[in-house]
């Protein structure tokens, strides 16, 4: 068997503004985290403090978590049959989304397609997307079933990609209405 690797990068349509959205969640979560520390501070000599020390703390943590849900782009590598998934944050920490091989493959194509509406539409199946963008006008999906769990992966990516998966899987995983 030959071997491939391929990568490539989705990135979000306003990346621009997702990194101001970032920076302004980064500042308040350090305005939050100093006006914690002060209220705890002052929390020792004066009990009265105590719903806006849980604010200022609930607020962190809230900031802290939607900090992580803007600023992304997502990895694709395909490492001959093996392709990994992975979510980049900051352009700095990276998150497995998904691992898998190409024997796992049950069907590929294009999310316009009505195959991908009856797979989507499929109830106990677990969808993954791997794109910073939820709603894509084309791009392609990968319906696999790994350890008795059923997903689909919806994939913002060049066909180029397909076409070294099919060539591992085989070409019987292409759906029947992709043109």
């Amino acid at each position: 068997m030959r071997e491939v690797l391929y990568e490539e990068s989705a990135q979000p349509t306003n990346l621009t503004m997702q990194r101001v959205i970032y920076v302004m969640y980064s500042i308040f979560l350090w305005i939050s985290i100093i006006v914690s520390i002060f209220l705890f501070i002052l929390f020792i000599w004066d009990w009265g403090i105590l719903f806006f020390l849980v604010f200022t703390v609930g607020s962190s943590v809230l900031l802290a978590f939607l900090r992580k849900k803007i600023y992304y782009c997502v990895d694709l590598i395909f490492v001959s049959g093996s392709t990994r998934v992975v979510k980049v944050i900051n352009f700095k920490k990276r998150k497995k989304i998904i691992i898998f091989e190409a024997k796992d493959v049950i069907q590929v194509g294009k999310i316009t397609s009505e195959s991908f509406a009856k797979v989507y539409a499929t109830p106990n199946i677990k969808k993954l997307y791997a794109t910073p963008n939820r709603y894509l006008e084309n791009g392609y999906y990968v319906y696999l079933k790994q350890e008795g769990q059923d997903y689909v992966v919806i994939f913002e990516c060049k066909e180029t990609y397909l076409q070294h998966l099919v060539a591992f899987t085989g070409k019987q995983v292409i759906e029947k209405d992709y043109k």
